[in-house]
């Protein structure tokens, strides 16, 4: 799909950074993203290249699902449990993810970017998120939830933020421990109950 810039798709967005990157010395920096590179890695294995735009911000990473939004769900779950394990320390690191309209366009460099509401609104509800944590923008809940009974109970409603645009967004958390195996159960069994989300 990427090969077709100046295309306009609604896309899952995981936008995410290292807690308090630019307070460190630069050869601390240099090794956190380096670190966090490797992780970032790992966590894309399983999702083809031609399916995914990723971005690098400095101080973290933004990166763009042209596909199924559970690879949106996955890889973010994926990478939080990774840097949280992480032989060297643990990464702190924030998550936000969004399902929103962006667009793929070459930059002066002619390479893939993307522009657009959705990944300015996945950033926003990161910065929303705390060390380690895992927010979702109500977009991205309302269909991912919708995709099985057993989503549903991976979300928690947090509540309405607003951000310094003074936009206000709905967010819910992702939770941690056994969530994330049954999601990945979830994803390998299509289920055989899913929720009628008509007129949620």
């Amino acid at each position: 799909m990427i090969e077709q810039p100046s295309r306009t798709l609604v896309c899952s967005i995981v936008f995410l950074d290292i807690v308090e990157y630019s307070t460190k010395p630069v050869a601390e920096q240099l090794l956190l993203k380096q670190a966090f590179n490797k992780l970032l890695s790992s966590a894309l294995e399983n999702v083809a290249p031609r399916d995914r735009v990723v971005l690098d911000t400095g101080d973290g990473a933004g990166v763009t699902f042209l596909g199924d939004p559970e690879d949106a769900l996955f890889v973010a779950m994926s990478l939080r449990a990774a840097a949280r394990a992480e032989a060297t320390g643990a990464i702190a690191i924030r998550i936000g993810i969004n399902l929103g309209p962006v667009r793929l366009v070459k930059d002066i460099n002619a390479q893939m970017n993307i522009i657009g509401d959705g990944i300015n609104v996945a950033q926003r509800v990161m910065t929303f998120a705390q060390s380690g944590q895992l927010l979702v923008s109500r977009s991205f809940y309302e269909v991912v939830s919708c995709l099985s009974l057993d989503y549903a109970s991976l979300f928690s409603y947090v509540g309405a933020r607003t951000d310094k645009h003074v936009r206000e967004h709905e967010v819910y958390s992702v939770g941690i421990g056994t969530a994330s195996s049954t999601a990945r159960a979830q994803r390998s069994v299509p289920a055989p109950v899913r929720r009628n989300c008509a007129g949620a």
